[in-house]
């Protein structure tokens, strides 16, 4: 059972509860991602889902950790909900969502904030590949959000999304 420190405050009582016990390979794992993203080692663990960081991009991103295992399952979310669409642009979204699922093997869903959010339905279990799917994740991100407010009323190609 975590315990906390009855000094500590709502803040670091709530982030040890919170706080997924890892195994030492899942820590390890997130150490080795930590650095292929440009970040200090000893930041691996801040990585993990629930908490929230900021991609290559500049979009948010958390990783979920298969139990007991090392591997990452990343997501990005995009700063816009689905309730913001209407239109032509709900048809644009489902188009996206079927060239990013078909293409990418990535989903184009929600997320538990409402936002709209991509979701690899693969797991990685190596770090350098983790660190290149948050790097793809925030490119093809980025990609959705420009279809998304383009006034173009073309359906999105592939071209456009990968690159």
């Amino acid at each position: 059972m975590n315990q906390v420190p009855v000094a500590a405050g709502r803040a670091d009582a709530a982030a040890a509860i919170a706080a997924p016990l890892m195994t030492s390979a899942q820590t390890d794992f997130l150490s080795q991602l930590a650095v292929h993203l440009g970040m200090l080692p000893s930041d691996g663990a801040s990585l993990a889902a629930p908490r929230l960081f900021t991609g290559p991009a500049g979009l948010a991103c958390r990783l979920h950790l298969l139990l007991g295992e090392p591997a990452v399952r990343p997501e990005a979310l995009l700063p816009m909900s689905a309730q913001e669409l209407a239109g032509p642009e709900v048809h644009r979204l489902l188009s996206l969502q079927s060239l990013v699922l078909n293409e990418l093997g990535w989903y184009l869903g929600t997320s538990g904030e409402g936002l709209l959010q991509l979701s690899s339905l693969a797991w990685i279990d190596d770090p350098l590949d983790a660190a290149t799917a948050l790097d793809l994740a925030n490119g093809v991100g980025i990609a959705v959000l420009h279809a998304l407010m383009s006034d173009e009323a073309m359906a999105p190609s592939a071209d456009r999304i990968a690159h």
